[in-house]
């Protein structure tokens, strides 16, 4: 005699169905699990953004912006036209800050000393021939405004 039970429709369709399911499930978690061990391609994504009106900008002055990641950047018009400045120290991360009577950036936690184009000349920043890093500076002077190049903000999952 045959021992075997016979499957009905309804319980083959939910066989298929659950067999389909947990495929499609592992197929996902195996397709996040490479991209989360694949390094990015390509260099970072930046962005433009507006760092105002080049007649609002006197010789010598700085100009304090925040990037897209909320970290400051200081301006600089001089004779030979536009620099920007992280305001990130690179000795131990401390910020910098521009002091207009002396033409300087300093640090205030070991008193370093920057000159006016980001070269370290005094303290920890000078003695380890560090500069300031700078940022990329665009100026439009037909329209009169001054861009920052800056990186772009990642958006888990998206496209940014």
């Amino acid at each position: 005699m045959d021992n075997q039970k016979k499957m009905t429709r309804r319980e083959w369709m939910a066989a298929v169905f659950s067999g389909v399911a947990l495929t499609a499930g592992y197929g996902v978690l195996a397709g996040e699990g490479l991209l989360f061990l694949l390094p990015e391609g390509g260099a970072p994504k930046t962005r433009k953004i507006f760092a105002g009106q080049i007649s609002k900008y006197r010789l010598g002055a700085v100009q304090t912006f925040y990037d897209l990641q909320g970290n400051q950047i200081m301006v600089r018009r001089s004779e030979s036209g536009f620099e920007a400045f992280s305001s990130t120290c690179p000795h131990l991360g401390c910020k910098v800050n521009w002091e207009e009577e002396n033409n300087r950036f300093f640090c205030p936690c070991h008193r370093g000393i920057f000159d006016a184009d980001g070269l370290g000349i005094a303290g920890p920043p000078g003695d380890a021939g560090q500069r300031l890093a700078t940022v990329p500076v665009e100026v439009d002077e037909a329209g009169g405004v001054v861009y920052l190049e800056v990186k772009d903000v990642k958006v888990r999952g998206g496209k940014g």
